[in-house]
Order: C-alpha cells, then structure tokens, then sequence
C-alpha cells in the first residue's frame, strides 16, 4: 500500500508540475484551438484596427472588416509582424467577455501571420496576442 500511495504521489507530482507551463503559455481561461471559419485577410476589402500589442521584436494587430463578408456577419483579423524564429500569434474569441476564449494559431508566412475569425452569432469579443521573447502580449478585447 505504500508504494501505491507513493506511486500515486509521483504521478500526481508530475501531472502538477506538467500543468502550469501549460497553464502559463495560454492563460486561465483558456479552453481550445478551437478556430471555425477562417477567413483569408485578402478578402476583407478593407477593415477598421481595433488595437495593437508589441513586444521588443514582434508586433500585432486586431482589425475588424468594414463589410459583412461571413454570413452577414463581421470577420475579425489578427496581423502581426516582426516575427522572429519561435514566436506565434493568435486570434482569440470569447463569448463570456474575455473570462474564457478559445484561441487559434495564425498562418505564418516568413516574418508576418494572419488569422481571420468570425463574429458568428453578434457580440462575440476578439483579441489579437503575440508571443515573442518569451511572453505573451495581446491587444484589448474588442467586439
């Protein structure tokens, strides 16, 4: 019984000390890489910026198109730049205000990214976020 208790110590040690790099990369709120319809940032035929973040390298934007091109609904677009090897950039969405989101990966094209998300059912709140240098920085979230 000792061992098993033992053992059980180990393995919940492990899965504690596993969690909070996990946890720190994305957040408490996070829930998935859940992304939905994505939409290329070419289609937008203009677009309005929202709010910028930047770290010393890289940079990023949260722009909302003019027009409703998804459905009759607005497409919300994460741009970012500056990227150096190893950084990564998300479009977040959330439906509780920001206290849990979903997040999805941008397309990396060299040195820039863009992810297209879609207001899908109206007041949906977005925000755009980079990880450069170690830390995630992420602009306001905006409907």
């Amino acid at each position: 019984m000792r061992k098993l208790a033992i053992g059980a110590v180990l393995a919940t040690g492990v899965a504690v000390l596993a969690v909070p790099s996990a946890a720190n990369a994305v957040g408490p709120g996070f829930i998935d890489y859940s992304c939905g319809p994505r939409i290329s940032y070419e289609r937008a035929n203009g677009s309005s910026p929202l709010g910028s973040a930047q770290t010393s390298f890289g940079y990023v934007h949260l722009d909302k198109s003019w027009n409703r091109i998804y459905k009759g609904r607005h497409v919300f677009y994460a741009l970012a730049g500056g990227l150096q090897r190893g950084d990564r950039v998300t479009l977040d969405w959330s439906d509780t205000g920001g206290r849990s989101w979903h997040g999805c990966y941008a397309k990396r094209r060299g040195s820039i990214a863009t992810a297209g998300g879609v207001d899908q059912w109206g007041g949906r709140s977005f925000r755009a976020c980079v990880f450069s240098v170690g830390r995630w920085v992420c602009t306001p979230w905006k409907k």
